[in-house]
């Protein structure tokens, strides 16, 4: 696939939704831009606003005292940052980064729990978005422990196309470090072996899915569930 070619702009938790639930959601969100970088809310404050991806990646990322931020959770145009409401918790779990620049659809606290009153579709997908986040959390962690750098590297790089709007991505060696959990030098290698396989090509920071499907062979088994387990949440509602 050329790196021209964008892919479609939607969220999959919203196209999900029956159109009438779905248009009347929609007049109560604004579109904003998500810069790489960017903190949309830290671990413990008020959540404002939630967001919910049309292209780019929120990172959910944990600190530690003396340690790099690990990141917890990635959130794309599959779902959403802000479920947490739905259970009465209005503070964010965790910091909220931009990991990938593109666009989100952002709607106020107050907005969205109205609509979560007002919407029974809103209220089950989003119930059924969290159950999924909770088996997806409990994978990573079992995937930082048992899997090696280089297939967790695929992995995340996978989940990476899979959002970014095109074929090549900025993601720089320290940012993947703190993605998995390592030293960077354990990334620089993971990436490195990629590399010589044909199956991407990194360059100062800008990383090039070249072979898709090499890549996912690469990829440890926790990729594909997590594909399964999304497609399982996008049924009809």
């Amino acid at each position: 696939m050329p790196d021209s070619q964008p892919l479609p702009m939607i969220n999959r938790l919203l196209a999900d939704l029956p159109g009438k639930s779905r248009d009347a959601i929609l007049q109560n969100t604004e579109c904003i831009d998500l810069l790489m970088g960017d903190i949309l809310c830290e671990r413990g404050e008020r959540c404002d606003y939630v967001y919910f991806p049309l292209s780019g990646l929120l990172s959910l990322v944990w600190l530690i005292t003396g340690h790099a931020a690990l990141e917890t959770r990635l959130i794309g145009n599959e779902g959403m940052f802000g479920s947490t409401l739905a259970l009465g918790v209005q503070r964010a779990p965790q910091r909220v980064v931009v990991q990938g620049s593109g666009t989100a659809l952002r709607m106020s606290t107050e907005q969205f729990l109205q609509n979560l009153r007002d919407h029974d579709a809103l209220s089950r997908i989003v119930k059924r978005y969290l159950y999924v986040v909770s088996e997806q959390l409990a994978q990573t962690a079992a995937c930082n422990r048992f899997h090696e750098v280089e297939s967790r590297l695929a992995r995340r790089l996978l989940m990476s196309h899979d959002h970014a709007r095109f074929n090549r991505f900025h993601l720089t060696h320290q940012n993947l470090a703190e993605m998995l959990g390592v030293l960077r030098s354990a990334v620089t290698i993971a990436a490195g072996t990629l590399q010589q396989r044909g199956l991407i090509r990194y360059s100062r920071g800008e990383i090039t899915i070249l072979d898709r499907g090499g890549l996912e062979a690469c990829a440890c088994e926790c990729y594909a569930k997590g594909i399964v387990d999304y497609n399982n949440l996008h049924v009809s509602v």
